[in-house]
This record gives structure tokens, sequence and C-alpha cells, in this order.
């Protein structure tokens, strides 16, 4: 399902359609790239590999004319001294979770067809006052309810990296199109991993923040004490640089926190000295974890160990009934959101959605209270255990990309990756700032991400761990072999 309106001609000057935004914006800011070009070049790229029967299905919408008139903008503003920082004239993709005013906003599902948005999310609002230019709305997973990144109503997205394997989701549509060159940055939301396994699984950055740190307000809701929203980008920095923008107190979101924003830059020269680096010594790094993925990760761990960081090793048994706590809070909380429309509309929602939701009218109040209760538990055994450290590092996911047909359910099995979030899940259930980065590919060629995990509201330390290991590697800065860059 697509709403692409056509795009103009490509942009007269090459533009490196991998750049990263901290490549750009001084080019930018110094006039020596114009908004009008960055945002040609990207429309061409979305009109050149996302539509057709080969390309990645990425977008659901694509507002081509706007875009132009606010790059030309831009442009115009920056040329007059009115440069806003290093968002202005960079184009971002949405999630089409996230309300545009003006747009629709339908959660990837039939239910929610010709839902225009009154106002902008408060996410929206702040990328508009940086100068970003919205470029679009980014395909999902039908309502955020799934980790394949499969959606039969609006198609499925394909890896850029191999168009037979999933992309996981359900953010599936944003990485797609950060991995691919379309755009520099997108938006996603995580409730079990959304942000960081298909960050994982196309080879670039996504970050988690802390629970409460951005605002969900003007955002569908899944399962409302564990949503986060957070950037997906070619680097950590250019995660940091996001956050700068989308961190913030907003009284319109119950849940939003009122503790005081960093710059989220500020530590990302500052290399591994002195940091001390947890790794479990179970569960994230069983038996039962790939080998390929297990190998990958613990050598990028010898290689910060090399490189100044202090690695202790941490026992941490009960971190196995993360996502089983996870999943007991979502599923009571995804039932409350959607009763009403399921009980008027429920034919309008795909089988495997629906079946889900529904089964939520199964768990009764009391299962709810345990599942929160244990969540306690859990949170209190995780920061005692991480107290001596000031991160974790564990693998994203625990097993390699699955291709779409492998995922795809059929009669009698219910498709596979189903493992996909068992990591992931873990830092929803705590609300722990979370971050996924690239530490290289599998035999098969495919991405491999590594997560780091630190102390809640604390992002300055993990982005400082991702963009010392960035800076050690090159992993985040090969793009797809299939996907050529525009230049």
């Amino acid at each position: 399902m697509s709403n692409i309106e056509p795009a103009p001609a490509p942009a007269t000057e090459p533009v490196s359609t991998y750049d990263s935004i901290t490549q750009i914006a001084p080019k930018i800011e110094r006039g020596e790239l114009s908004p009008v070009e960055l945002v040609e070049a990207s429309l061409s790229r979305i009109s050149q590999h996302d539509s057709g029967p080969h390309g990645l299905n990425a977008f659901l919408g694509v507002w081509s004319d706007q875009a132009i008139a606010d790059a030309r903008a831009a442009e115009k503003a920056i040329s007059s001294g009115g440069y806003l920082g290093p968002l202005h004239g960079i184009p971002v993709g949405l999630k089409d979770l996230i309300d545009v005013a003006g747009r629709e906003t339908t959660g990837g599902s039939k239910v929610l067809a010709g839902n225009i948005a009154k106002s902008d999310s408060r996410v929206a609002k702040k990328l508009r006052a940086a100068g970003a230019i919205l470029i679009g709305k980014l395909n999902l997973v039908e309502f955020a309810i799934g980790t394949t990144g499969l959606n039969p109503t609006t198609g499925d997205v394909k890896n850029p990296w191999d168009r037979t394997h999933i992309t996981a989701g359900s953010s599936s549509g944003s990485a797609a199109a950060v991995a691919s060159g379309m755009i520099p940055a997108a938006l996603g939301t995580d409730t079990g991993g959304s942000v960081r396994m298909p960050a994982s699984l196309c080879g670039i950055s996504g970050l988690k923040p802390t629970y409460g740190r951005v605002s969900r307000s003007g955002v569908l809701d899944l399962s409302w004490s564990m949503d986060h929203i957070g950037p997906m980008t070619r680097t950590t920095a250019d995660c940091a640089l996001m956050m700068n923008v989308l961190a913030g107190h907003d009284a319109s979101d119950p849940a939003s926190s009122h503790e005081p924003v960093p710059d989220f830059t500020s530590g990302l020269t500052e290399g591994l000295e002195s940091l001390k680096i947890g790794v479990p010594t179970d569960y994230f790094f069983s038996d039962s974890v790939d080998s390929e993925v297990l190998a990958l990760v613990r050598t990028a761990i010898d290689l910060m160990s090399r490189n100044g960081a202090e690695i202790v090793e941490l026992p941490m048994p009960w971190a196995e009934k993360g996502r089983a706590i996870n999943l007991g809070v979502i599923i009571c909380e995804v039932v409350a959101v959607h009763e009403k429309i399921i009980s008027e509309h429920a034919d309008l929602y795909t089988p495997a959605v629906r079946s889900r939701i529904q089964s939520g009218f199964n768990v009764s109040a009391i299962d709810y209270i345990r599942a929160q209760r244990a969540r306690q538990w859990f949170n209190h055994h995780m920061a005692e255990s991480m107290h001596q450290v000031d991160v974790l590092i564990t693998p994203t996911v625990p097993i390699q990309t699955p291709t779409i047909a492998d995922c795809t359910p059929s009669p009698g099995n219910p498709g596979g990756g189903l493992e996909l979030p068992l990591f992931t899940g873990v830092f929803d259930v705590t609300g722990q700032p979370s971050h996924s980065v690239p530490c290289g590919f599998s035999t098969g060629g495919m991405p491999i991400g590594m997560m780091i995990t630190g102390h809640p509201f604390d992002e300055v330390t993990v982005l400082r761990v991702g963009s010392a290991y960035e800076t050690l590697t090159d992993w985040h800065q090969r793009p797809p072999a299939d996907i050529p860059d525009a230049t």
C-alpha cells in the first residue's frame, strides 16, 4: 500500500546518500550543500528504490511537494543567517504511529484508514522547530504489534542487504529507509525492541532513550508503560544530535520526565578510558545464542578492552525472565488501548494481530498486577547488578536475520523470528537507555548488532561508548552492496 507523490528530477549536483548528519550539516551551514539538493536526492532515491516489485517498501507516503517547499524555505533562512542547528534542512522520516498535522496516521492498519491528524505530535513539532524536513511516513508492523516487520496490509518491508530477508520490526520502514540511504534519519518506537532490532538487522544505529525522556504525545499507544520513541540514524553521533532536539519534558505526556536534559553529544569524543563495561556471564551469552553473533560481539568487547575499557563479568541468570514480563505487561495494555475499536471493527484487523489483541481479554486484572510486581522485582535486580559498571554490552538479538519466507505464517505454522526480542525486551521492562550499533557481518553478508545499555537517564555514556566503538571500526560506514550510492 503506497501513497507516494511523484518525485522531482534528481539533484543536479551529486549528493552522497550515505553521508551522516554530522557530515552533511556543516556543508549546509557553510552553504556548500543546498537543502533543496539534499531533499531532491532523497526523493529521487526513494522513487528509485522503494516502489515496484523489487522495491524496499519502506514508505507509506512521501510528501514531495511539501518537502521541496520546506527545503527552499530552509535554504533561504540559512543564506540569510538564520541557521537553526544540525538538523536544519535534513530530511527525516516518521514511523506511521506519529502524528503530523494534515497527514494520515494509520498505524499500518485498515482500521485507521483516512485518519487525518489534527495536530503535530510533540516530536514532529520539535523536529520542525529545529528546521528538519519531514519527508514522509514509514511502514511498520500493524499497530506495532509484532517483531518481524511483516505486514499483510501495507506489504512487507525488505532488508536493503538482501531483499529476501526481514528487517525486523516494528520500525521496519524506518530502518530500511536509513540503511538504504533514502534519508539520513528516522524516528521509530520501541516497546519490545522495535528500534534496536531493525537497527541491528539493517546495520544502522538505533537508540531507545530512557522511558519518559522523549514525549509520546501525539503517538499511537501500544503499551503506555513501556512505549519509547527513539532516533534511527547512520551513526551514534547522529542519534545524539537527534536527541538534542527530541528530549525534554512535555506536560501533555503524563510519563514525561522532569530530568534535566544534557547535551547528548558531550561525551562522544571521550573514548573508553576509565569506563567499566559489564558483560553478563549467562542468558545474553548462552549456548542458545547464534555462534556468529556471539563471536562478533565478543570480538567487539575485546577491542574495547584493548582501548581502555575495564571489563566486568556479571552473573545475571534472572535476566531470562525479562521478555516474559515484557509480554505480560504489553498484552494487558494493548487490549485496553484497542478494546473499543476492536469490538466495533474486528474484521478490519489482520487475523494475526486481531488474535493477539483478543487474547488479552482472557488475562485477568490479577495477572496484570503480578506482571507489574514482577517488573519491580526485575528492575531491582538490574539496578543491583549494574551498580558497579557504567554500561552493559550484549548482542542486540540472539539470532541471525531470518528470511521473509521463514517468518511468514502459514496454516499450522506461526512463522519464525520469535526469538528476536528476547534481549531487547529486557530493557523495555527496565526503561533504561539502550543502543544498537553494527559490530560486523555474518558469513552470509547480513549485519549483526551489539547492544549498549546504561543507567536511567545516562544516554550520554551509552552514546559515548557507541561513538568510541565506531571510531575503532568501520562497520557503520558500509552500505548495502546492491543499493549503490547516488554519487
